[in-house]
């Protein structure tokens, strides 16, 4: 139905045109989830509260990886394959340390010192 669309289009954040007798109808939906519209509201604003980012401790491993090791290795591996060196982890290890610490602004790497072959 029109409404099941309009509800799935705003809770999904699209932008619609529609009249004032819709967005009326469809607060009026919207506004059933709670019994006591106080809590409701309460809801909403709980919500929309801005928190503070998680620390990598409180990350999933998937949230971690996703985060902070696929962006450089996915780059690193399209690399590997495309200069197939003889010895490909010393290669892709080599490019993980280079351009990670770019990415991070020359940080140095948790491991230490590397040695350079």
């Amino acid at each position: 139905s029109s409404q099941l669309r309009l509800k799935i289009a705003l809770l999904l954040g699209k932008k619609h045109r529609v009249g004032p007798a819709r967005t009326l109808a469809f607060q009026q939906m919207a506004s059933q989830a709670y019994a006591d519209p106080a809590q409701g509201a309460a809801a909403e604003r709980l919500a929309e509260e801005q928190r503070p980012a998680p620390s990598v401790q409180d990350l999933t491993l998937r949230q971690y990886l996703d985060t902070h090791v696929v962006p450089n290795l996915l780059p690193g591996l399209n690399a590997v394959a495309e200069a197939r060196p003889e010895n490909p982890v010393e290669w892709l290890a080599h490019y993980l340390l280079k351009n990670s610490q770019a990415a991070a602004g020359g940080a140095a790497s948790p491991v230490g010192e590397v040695a350079q072959s």
